[in-house]
């Protein structure tokens, strides 16, 4: 089994936060949110984010956009990937296989839109219920192995690919890592990292 992340690796670009700046097009409002979302955007980049502030941040965030906002849940996801789906490189979803896994902090509700193009059904990401209208998980760091390692149980990784060292935790699962840059893929040395 090969595993990918998804920002910056299969999706040119950090999804969630286009997500945000599509819908703050179309909603002024959420500029409130704008200042902390860059915040939390350039902590990710630079590794310094904590599991609790990205809970928090997420949960208020939602919370407050379904409280407020005016769209059609479903309506402005099928917007956004008509607008972005271009952004999902060739490259990667030719080397997608069926039993490769792409695990991600990217929300299902914008997984579950595309799911059918990326060729694989093994599939783990943040996860927002619908229902209760709340984060239930949030896919990253340390998180991504215990769902891993929960759903897959002694299964090897052969080679990951990624944008982050945000994923050290699943590049020490993996037997090659290979590191992301736009349309650039380098296979790093992993004692240089751990």
């Amino acid at each position: 089994m090969n595993a990918y992340d998804f920002d910056n690796t299969i999706y040119d670009g950090e999804s969630i936060f286009d997500f945000f700046i599509f819908c703050l097009k179309k909603d002024i409002w959420l500029i409130r949110f704008l200042p902390i979302v860059l915040i939390r955007l350039i902590e990710y980049k630079l590794n310094l984010l904590k599991i609790d502030k990205i809970y928090k941040t997420v949960a208020k965030i939602i919370d407050s956009f379904l409280k407020y906002s005016k769209f059609d849940y479903d309506n402005i996801v099928e917007q956004f990937w008509e607008k972005n789906y271009q952004k999902l490189k060739p490259e990667f979803l030719k080397m997608l296989k069926k039993d490769d896994l792409i695990i991600t902090g990217c929300p299902n509700f914008l997984i579950d839109y595309i799911k059918n193009d990326l060729k694989t059904k093994n599939i783990i990401c943040t996860v927002f219920n619908d229902e209760k209208k709340k984060i239930e998980f949030i896919c990253f760091g340390d998180n991504k192995v215990k769902a891993f390692k929960e759903k897959y149980k002694n299964k090897k990784i052969n080679k990951f690919y990624t944008d982050s060292l945000s994923d050290i935790p699943m590049m020490k699962l993996a037997s090659e890592v290979y590191f992301v840059s736009k349309d650039k893929i380098k296979k790093i040395d992993k004692t240089k990292y751990f």
